[in-house]
C-alpha cells in the first residue's frame, strides 16, 4: 500500500465555530462598493490544502466590500496543540523473535499449543516424558549447574528458583549446597531425580513470558542438541513498520505515535527502536527499489482481541502545544503585504488585524499578533 499524509489537531478546551444565522453580522462601510481581487495563495495551498478567500484589505478597517464575496461566516480563535504527522503502513504483532533450540537428545512428548504463552517455572516442551522449563534471564543455559560452580547462569537460576518460592539461600553468582538443596526440592516438585544438578537442556532462559510462534519438532519427532524445536516471541503487542529512507527524520526513539487499528480503533504508541541497517527491496513492475529501515513501536493499550493484522501509523513529524490558531479560511491578503484576520468586536464591527503565521495542521494555521486571544470571533469564509 502507498503512504498518504494527514494532519491532525488536539483542541483543548475553546468552542467550536459558531455558523448559526444568529451569528454576529459583520460591519460593512457604507459608501462606493470596491470589487475585490481574489487572491490565491499557492504556498499556503500547497502547504495545507487551503487558500485566502478575502481580497486584499488594509490593517485597521473592514474588508474591501465586493459582489464576489462569500456569504459572511465567523469562527473563534482557539488555543490549542497542532500535530502534523505522516501516514504510514505498518503490521501488528509481538515484541522479539526467538528460536529454541534443543540441547537435550530425545523424543519430543510435548508442545505447547500455538499462540499460547508459557510463563516462568512453566514446561517449554517435554523430552522423553520429561520438561524442559522456561526460566527468565538474558545469559543463555549452556552448561551443567551444580555445586562449585560461579557465574551469570547460577545467578539467574538463582533467582528464578527464590521466584518460584524455593528460599533458604542468597542469590549470587555462586551455587553452593544451598543452592543445591533448593534445586533437589524443585526437581521434586516436577517429578525429576533428585540430583541437586541442573542438567545441561533441562531449562532454557528468556527475557520474560514466551508467546509460541511456530512448532519445529512436532511431538513424536526425534531431536538432537542444537536442532530447532519450536519459536516464540513476547507477550508484549509491536508495531514494526519498514520505513522508506526519505522518512527517516520522522523516526525517533521515545517519539510518540498514533496508530489505527483495522477496525479503525486508533492507540497511541511509542517508538522503541530505530533501525540503522537498510534494507532494499526489488521495485515490481519496473518500479524504482525501495531503501527502508525498521521501526518498533509499543502500543499502550492492550489490543489482544488482535493478534496480526495491517495497521496505520502516524508519524508525528511537527507538534505546537498551546498556540493560538484560526481556520486556513479566515485568513486575509493584506494590500502592505502579509496577513490579517478580521476580528468582530462585541459590536458586530470587524476590523482588521495583521497577523503572524506559524504552523499549518488540519485546516487551521497558528496565529500571532496584536491582541489576540482564544474566544475572539473572527471572520472566515462560507
Amino acid at each position: 500500500m502507498t503512504a498518504a499524509t494527514e494532519s491532525g489537531t488536539v483542541p483543548q478546551s475553546e468552542e467550536s465555530g459558531d455558523d448559526s444565522p444568529d451569528a454576529a453580522p459583520r460591519h460593512r462601510p457604507r459608501g462606493r462598493r470596491r470589487r475585490g481581487h481574489w487572491i490565491i495563495a499557492a504556498v499556503l495551498v500547497a502547504a495545507a490544502g487551503g487558500g485566502v478567500y478575502y481580497a486584499t484589505a488594509d490593517v485597521g478597517t473592514a474588508p474591501a466590500a465586493g459582489s464576489d464575496k462569500p456569504t459572511q461566516h465567523t469562527d473563534k480563535i482557539t488555543r490549542q496543540t497542532l500535530i502534523n504527522s505522516k501516514q504510514v503502513d505498518g503490521t501488528l504483532g509481538f515484541e522479539g523473535s526467538t528460536s529454541i533450540m534443543g540441547r537435550l537428545a530425545g523424543t519430543v512428548t510435548g508442545q505447547p499449543g500455538i499462540g499460547s504463552t508459557v510463563s516462568r517455572g512453566e514446561q517449554l516442551y517435554g523430552v522423553d516424558g520429561k520438561p524442559v522449563l522456561l526460566l527468565y534471564g538474558k545469559s543463555p543455559a549452556y552448561r551443567d549447574m551444580k555445586s562449585g560452580d560461579k557465574g551469570e547462569d547460577v545467578r539467574q537460576l538463582e533467582e528464578n528458583l527464590q521466584a518460584l518460592g524455593y528460599r533458604g539461600f542468597t542469590p549470587d553468582s555462586e551455587f553452593t549446597d544451598l543452592t543445591a538443596q533448593a534445586v533437589k526440592r524443585w526437581q521434586k516438585a516436577l517429578g525429576l531425580l533428585q540430583t541437586g544438578k541442573v542438567e545441561d537442556g533441562r531449562v532454557v532462559f528468556a527475557s520474560g513470558p514466551l508467546r509460541i510462534g511456530a512448532h519445529k519438532a512436532p511431538v513424536g519427532t526425534d531431536v538432537r542438541p542444537g536442532g530447532p524445536v519450536l519459536t516464540g516471541t513476547s507477550s508484549k503487542r509491536q508495531v514494526h513498520v519498514d520505513l522508506d529512507i526519505s522518512d527517516r527524520s520522522l523516526a525517533k526513539k521515545d517519539g510518540k505515535t498514533t496508530v489505527t487499528l483495522p477496525d479503525g480503533k486508533t492507540v497511541k504508541g511509542t517508538i522503541t527502536s530505530v533501525g540503522t541497517t537498510v534494507k532494499k527491496t526489488p521495485g515490481a513492475d519496473g518500479a524504482a527499489d525501495k531503501s527502508t529501515i525498521g521501526v518498533d513501536i509499543e502500543l499502550a493499550d492492550d489490543v489482544a482481541d488482535i493478534t496480526e493484522a495491517p495497521v496505520t501509523v502516524g508519524l508525528q513529524s511537527e507538534k505546537k502545544e498551546n498556540v493560538l490558531t484560526v481556520p486556513i479560511t479566515a485568513l486575509l491578503a493584506l494590500r502592505e503585504g502579509g496577513y490579517g484576520v478580521e476580528v468582530i468586536g462585541t459590536d458586530g464591527k470587524g476590523t482588521v488585524s495583521a497577523v503572524k503565521l506559524g504552523m499549518f495542521a488540519n485546516g487551521r494555521v497558528e496565529v500571532s499578533g496584536s491582541g489576540l486571544t482564544a474566544g475572539t470571533r473572527v471572520g472566515v469564509a462560507a
